[in-house]
């Protein structure tokens, strides 16, 4: 849902700890990935917030970064894949503590 064009700037402001540069970042998205991603993070936030699931914020992120936020390229190599793995995490991460309603 990030357009590998801004890949570079979200991702590194997902690893700085100023919200403001993530939560501009984000909201600079096309309008349809905007939506596409709003709509998303607020379904794993429910799934997030019910114990049954046992989902926590740091599970999903793991799993569903490299989806959801995906690799800096289109063909990533298997060493790119894995250099990547924690930004992708930290990332999804951010994305699931934005308020998206």
């Amino acid at each position: 849902l990030i357009p590998n064009a801004m890949w570079k700037a979200v991702t590194e402001a997902a690893v700085k700890s100023d919200s403001d540069d993530f939560h501009e970042a984000v909201f600079c998205l096309p309008e349809k990935n905007l939506h596409s991603l709003k709509f998303v993070i607020t379904h794993l936030q429910k799934v997030m917030n019910i114990p049954e699931n046992k989902m926590s914020k740091d599970n999903l992120a793991k799993i569903l970064g490299p989806t959801v936020v995906g690799y800096s390229s289109g063909d990533p190599s298997p060493l790119e894949m894995i250099g990547e793995t924690v930004v992708l995490a930290k990332c999804m991460g951010r994305l699931l503590e934005l308020e998206c309603q």
